[in-house]
């Protein structure tokens, strides 16, 4: 019994020196869609972003708010290529609130960075196309509604969310 639980740690121990830290997953540009947004604390106090994919019917559905809790660095996630993809950008800074909601067209591979600025206190939204091959490009973003209801269905049309 004792020779068997010493042939067990003892490979436990050897196994566990053998294993290498995790490295980190380098991606390949072009090999996925990812949108973000960049988070300085003094930009983002009571800050939110929700994102959804617009449907057949021209609307979403809103999932809850991607940003950390905790404000330190730039935020970035993986989004659907080639669709239809609705924002709701929201801050507030004591002075002024911002709430922009909209859509663009996330192209497959591509990357993008959704910035919310305020500028002579009125809001202003940016977004940046950076390709694969690396050429970066200001997009154009379109409106869009959000439910006053329950906050969570977006449309492209005000008629069709009620």
């Amino acid at each position: 019994m004792f020779n068997k639980t010493l042939y067990l740690l003892t490979a436990t121990i050897v196994m566990a020196g053998c294993s290498s830290p995790a490295t980190p997953v380098v991606r390949k540009a072009g090999s996925f869609t990812s949108i973000t947004i960049p988070v300085f604390s003094d930009q983002w106090a009571d800050g939110k972003v929700q994102l959804a994919t617009k449907t057949k019917r021209d609307c979403g559905a809103f999932a809850k708010n991607i940003l950390p809790a905790t404000f330190d660095k730039d935020f970035t996630s993986d989004i659907e290529g080639d669709r239809d993809m609705f924002f709701h950008i929201s801050r507030a800074d004591g002075q002024l609130v911002c709430n922009e909601v909209g859509i663009f067209y996330a192209k497959a591979g591509n990357e993008y960075t959704l910035n919310l600025v305020t500028k002579n206190k009125q809001c202003e939204i940016s977004l940046m196309e950076k390709t694969p091959g690396g050429t970066q490009n200001k997009i154009q973003t379109y409106p869009a509604y959000a439910s006053i209801v329950d906050g969570i269905k977006v449309c492209t049309n005000k008629d069709r969310l009620y």
